[in-house]
Parts: C-alpha cells; structure tokens; sequence
C-alpha cells in the first residue's frame, strides 16, 4: 500500500512540475543551438521518410498517433523504480508506440518515438552537446518504433527494438556520463549493466502486457489494413 501512495505521490509530483521543466528545457535547447538544429533536420528527414513511403497523415493515423504518444507519456510518468542516474522502469510506457508501429508500420513508429523523445527531452532534459541528446531522447525512443517492421514476430520485433534503444543508452553512457564508473570496473560494462538493469526489467513488463492484450484486433481496429500480427 505504502508503494502504491509513493507511486501517485511521484505521478502527482511530477504532473505539477510540468511547467517548470518545459520553462528549463527549452531554456537548456536555446543555450544548445546546434543540438536544436539537429532536433529539427531529424523531424524533417522522419516526415520525409514518411511521406515518400506514401503514408498519408489522414486525421485517424494523426489521432492514433497524438493518443499513442500521450499514453506513453504519461505511463512513462508513472515510475515503478528509478535510476540514481537516470532511467526507470515503467507499468509499460512503450507498448502504445509499439501499437502504433505494428498497426501502421516502422516509418510511423519512427516518428512517434521520435515525438516522445523529444517530449522525454522537455520534461527533463540533460543537454551536453547534440550528439547526446540524439542518443539520450529521440534516437532510443524511435528505435521502439522499429517493432512495427515484424508484424510477425512481435516478441521478437519488441526484444529486437529495445536492443537498439539498450546499444543507444550504453553508447552514450560510455562517452558522456563514464566518470560515473565506479573504480575498477570499465565504463563499457558500468553502461551495460546500469542501462541493462532497467531496459531489461522494462522489457519484460513490456511483453507480458502485449501477450495478455488481444493485440491483433487492437491492431486491425486501429488500422484495418495492417499486417496480420502473429506472436
């Protein structure tokens, strides 16, 4: 009982904060120009992408889209157990995203992740220089979006997609934030283990919660014209 209150406590706490971290991130990306100007080339070369796969922005695909990232958002809030520095583990955040890649494909599941990267990065960001707020917010976060390309293989293509989003974190982890190793050990395996120990545990809500939900008729009610989802 005394977890559950802590947990809305934290929810509550950081839904108040709301206003003073987008004031002190977007403070943090004007002082960072370039990191902002890679921010923006990577959301014009995702819409690109998107387009010249003849995806259409119909208002059901920008609906499906806004309710998926606001969903992740706000499981993505809520935090199970924290890092002491950074990262936590989730009641399953990236399942809507991974929803939303399987009903309508890795090119949108890229540009979801990469919108929920970028709302990650103004609820709290950490600006060293733009090559880590690549790897840090929308980089891993787009990675899950890449779930969508195994419609068949869904466990697999979730296992695979937090892979990556694991690799992005550990590289960042080894060149950014290595003074945090602890003596004797090297930063390589300090990033995997500290990024492992949360991705892991976070993976493993995560599948749990696809195989219990009825994911292929979620998918097809979200998109009628998506794949035929097999576990």
């Amino acid at each position: 009982m005394f977890a559950v209150t802590q947990i809305w406590t934290d929810f509550v706490g950081k839904i108040s904060e709301i206003p003073q971290s987008f004031s002190e991130a977007l403070q943090e990306i004007a002082a960072n120009p370039l990191s902002l100007a890679v921010l923006v080339l990577l959301f014009i070369g995702l819409i690109m992408m998107v387009r010249f796969g003849k995806i259409r922005f119909t208002p059901r695909l920008i609906a499906h889209m806004a309710l998926a990232v606001a969903m992740a958002v706000i499981l993505d809030m809520i935090v199970l157990f924290r890092m002491p520095q950074g990262g936590s583990v989730t009641p399953g955040s990236m399942v809507p995203l991974i929803l939303l890649a399987l009903a309508y494909g890795p090119s949108v599941g890229l540009l979801a992740g990469f919108v929920f990267g970028l709302l990650n990065l103004l609820l709290g960001a950490y600006i060293l220089q733009p090559l880590q707020v690549l790897l840090d917010y929308p980089l891993p976060f787009m990675f899950i979006g890449l779930a969508g390309a195994f419609p068949r293989h869904m466990n697999l293509g979730t296992i695979l997609a937090f892979f990556l989003r694991l690799i992005s974190h550990v590289v960042s982890g080894v060149v950014f934030f290595y003074m945090y190793t602890p003596e004797g050990m090297s930063p390589l395996w300090y990033s995997i283990t500290y990024n492992g120990t949360f991705l892991l545990a976070e993976l493993a809500i995560t599948l749990v919660l696809l195989n219990l939900m009825p994911v292929p008729r979620l998918v097809r009610t979200m998109n009628p014209q998506a794949p035929e989802i097999s576990r």
